[in-house]
């Protein structure tokens, strides 16, 4: 059995968690270190414990046909951002290493799932058909709510009015 792949962690989640490294996952957030790609990141697709390199969503590299194809990046150059917390497992052995170092981890809040396209396109519908009202922000105390105002649409309705124009001008 290959060891697994330990990754840095950035400074916000040393200083919550009380560790500098943790095994790498599917789904964890990384950023790179060095190289020419220094500060670019994005979320872990597969990680190859054998060779300790990890494939980053979004990382390709051109072949001479013209493909795209993962580049897979070796580990040591990297830096976890945010942990993908959602095996239990993985969240007990966080738990674990921080309470080795007295500091109490609170349960992750999962985060909402993204809409799937197709209800995105059905709550677009739904907000064309009613007419926008002002949105006031909550405000904290002392602070007055501040009101956003539709315009966007006025200036719409004058674009069609310029384009019917010049239709019937041609």
């Amino acid at each position: 059995m290959e060891n697994k792949v330990r990754v840095a962690l950035s400074k916000d989640l040393r200083k919550k968690y009380g560790i500098r490294s943790f095994p790498i996952a599917s789904g964890d957030v990384v950023t790179i270190k060095t190289g020419s790609r220094k500060g670019e990141g994005g979320k872990v697709m597969k990680v190859n414990h054998k060779s300790s390199r990890v494939s980053i969503d979004g990382i390709t590299i051109s072949k001479s046909d013209g493909k795209q194809e993962e580049y897979l990046l070796p580990s040591n150059i990297l830096r976890i951002t945010r942990l993908e917390l959602s095996s239990p497992g993985r969240l007990q052995k966080i738990k674990d290493l921080a309470a080795r170092k007295n500091i109490v981890v609170e349960e992750v809040p999962e985060p909402e799932p993204e809409p799937e396209p197709a209800e995105e396109a059905e709550e677009g519908e739904a907000e064309a058909e009613t007419p926008e009202e002002p949105v006031e922000e909550q405000a904290g105390e002392g602070e007055e709510p501040e009101v956003m105002e539709a315009e966007p649409e006025e200036e719409s309705d004058e674009t069609e009015e310029e384009t019917e124009e010049e239709v019937e001008k041609e």
